[in-house]
């Protein structure tokens, strides 16, 4: 993701000072940038570093309202002020979420934004749920009301606030209406949120299983258990540590290893298993259809309706899947995970039963085969490309409902409807002699194209017929990969902020602009452009001198661009390019 306008509000504003021996015969130059009406003068001879952007956040837990009438709104249930950050401001988003977070200043202009996961979106996937199976005689707000009353924290979600934007006034929430329209469902002073936070409740062991840099600069993978005793401590540590590895031994998250930390978290629970878990080849005789003392309470989501719903509500749901599971008690999951600084969740519930699933916020998988430690770390993957890559299944399954909901819920970028002539989204990816569709055979085995079936959708279309998000264990297609390597940036800038760019004055007035780059071979390329026309390619840093227009009679535009150049992408992508502008003239 590219390094947004409100990220560097800050960066201007906070030099720190290196003096070298100054020589006063030479002028001072004045630097602004776009983002700031701030000016910074830099002597003659003078060296100075930028400082890096605070990136902390609150830890804010809302409870998600429907009312009856079918209004959305929000109410906080705790704040927390954990260790965590929350990435750069990013003004496109992903349309596919469908709730968005501002920080606003006094004047109502936009510091910060991002898309966030949020309740709203769970009830709208559930939406063709209800509707294709008819023997479920409950609507949506029936099945929200029940969720609020019996099990408050399943209605619960988390977002991340950044606090410490210069000038941050208000956080307010919105919702998409499917019309290009948003609904302000929320908004929160900033100062409250602050007065209201509190140290997290909990103090769990944490241990990383890969560190790379900074917290604040990497996507940070927190890894939780549910289900394990203090006696099964080392299979939760076996069965981390293969999900950590499989993943980074995935591309395109092998090639971008140096951007992430993982860390897994202990969190004992007082029983084994998950609730609602015995219908499975390896449960005992004796295993009953009950709920687990488990620290978040896993539960298979199918026979937990009809065990403790079915006669109220005249639940039918023979022949629906039963393999999702979800922890009920997700506010612990949040704060067990805030103590690895967590952008992303992967959670392991020591099951014997088969799920993976990732509607809950996480990435949820089952331990479902420990005696070889095999398969159930490929399905982490497969569910992680949900919640981290924004990707769809690209799988058709008796049992499990068609996921069509456009206008309310945006198709996934690797999942379209195309009419008869129609290329899908990912057209750059599809050579001119690939037929659209896009048979099933060896001769297209590798190939993208336009497979149908997916979504669980017989008319929607998929680029590959084999791919890690139809089945676990394959690689991401070349379209899912590229969608994931821009996801990557939606948490860290293609130019790191370990250190900010250095800008010096030497003794003939020119300006000297350093930038640092991330140490990774030949994934980014820089290009320099002065007053709109390329000055420098290749190269970390640049020299303007009065002889490329620096003068005192007005402002000389100097804009570095960063960019992930991987063959990952097709074409380039704002996501992916970090833009550094500057503007400098001599000071009279």
């Amino acid at each position: 993701m590219r390094l947004s306008p409100s990220v560097f509000v800050l960066l201007i504003a906070g030099f720190s000072l290196v003096t070298f021996a100054c020589d006063d015969s030479g002028a001072p130059v004045e630097v602004r940038t776009d983002f700031s009406a701030s000016t910074v003068i830099v002597d003659h001879g003078e060296t100075r570093e930028l400082a890096v952007p605070d990136r902390d956040a609150l830890l804010v837990i809302l409870d998600g309202i429907l009312t009856p009438q079918g209004a959305k709104r929000v109410e906080i249930d705790r704040v927390i002020d954990a260790e965590i950050y929350a990435g750069p401001s990013d003004p496109i988003g992903d349309p596919h979420w469908i709730t968005r977070a501002r920080v606003l200043n006094q004047q109502g202009h936009t510091l910060w934004t991002q898309r966030v996961n949020s309740l709203f979106q769970m009830l709208e996937f559930l939406n063709p749920v209800l509707e294709e199976f008819s023997p479920v005689e409950i609507s949506l707000s029936q099945l929200y009301q029940v969720a609020r009353q019996f099990y408050p924290e399943l209605i619960q979600f988390a977002v991340k606030v950044p606090h410490r934007i210069d000038g941050a006034h208000l956080y307010i929430l919105e919702v998409s209406d499917g019309e290009g329209n948003w609904e302000r469902i929320a908004a929160f002073p900033i100062e409250e949120l602050v007065e209201q936070a509190e140290p997290p409740q909990v103090d769990f062991e944490v241990e990383p299983l890969l560190e790379t840099g900074p917290p604040r600069d990497r996507i940070n993978v927190a890894i939780v258990g549910d289900g394990y005793t203090e006696f099964h401590r080392g299979a939760f540590e076996a069965h981390s540590e293969a999900v950590a590895e499989r993943l980074m031994e995935t591309s395109p998250f092998r090639e971008h290893r140096d951007l992430f930390n993982i860390s897994r978290v202990w969190t004992p629970s007082n029983e084994i298993g998950a609730s609602f878990d015995c219908n499975h080849p390896e449960a005992a005789s004796a295993c009953e259809q009950d709920f687990r003392d488990t620290y978040f309470q896993t539960t298979f989501v199918i026979p937990a309706l009809e065990s403790e719903f079915g006669e109220v509500f005249g639940f039918d749901l023979e022949g629906v899947s039963d393999r999702v599971a979800l922890p009920i008690r997700l506010a612990r999951v949040f704060e067990a995970a805030s103590l690895a600084h967590y952008d992303e969740i992967i959670f392991i519930s020591n099951s014997r039963k088969r799920s993976g699933f990732a509607g809950a916020y996480v990435a949820v998988v089952t331990a479902f085969d420990p005696a070889e430690m095999d398969h159930f770390p490929d399905v982490a993957v497969h569910e992680v490309g949900h919640t981290l890559g924004l990707l769809g299944d690209e799988y058709n399954i008796s049992g499990d409902a068609c996921y069509y909901n456009e206008p309310d819920i945006p198709l996934p970028v690797n999942i379209d409807r195309v009419e008869d002539g129609e290329l899908p989204r990912w057209s750059e990816w599809i050579a001119e002699d690939t037929p659209v569709p896009t048979p099933v055979s060896e001769d297209y085995a590798n190939t993208v194209g336009a497979f149908e079936g997916a979504y669980n959708c017989d008319f929607l279309v998929r680029p590959v017929d084999r791919c890690m998000m139809r089945t676990s264990g394959h690689d991401f297609c070349p379209v899912c990969a590229e969608q994931m390597v821009r996801r990557f940036y939606s948490f860290v800038d293609p130019a790191p902020i370990e250190t900010g760019p250095v800008v010096s004055v030497d003794r003939h007035q020119g300006v000297t602009i350093d930038l640092p780059i991330r140490d990774a071979d030949d994934r980014y390329e820089v290009m320099w452009i002065v007053d709109d026309d390329v000055f420098a390619t290749d190269q970390h840093s640049v020299e303007i001198t009065p002889d490329q227009g620096l003068s005192s009679d007005g402002w000389l535009s100097v804009t570095a661009l960063v960019r992930n150049q991987s063959d990952f992408l097709q074409t380039s992508d704002e996501a992916t390019t970090s833009s550094l502008n500057f503007r400098l003239r001599l000071a009279d």
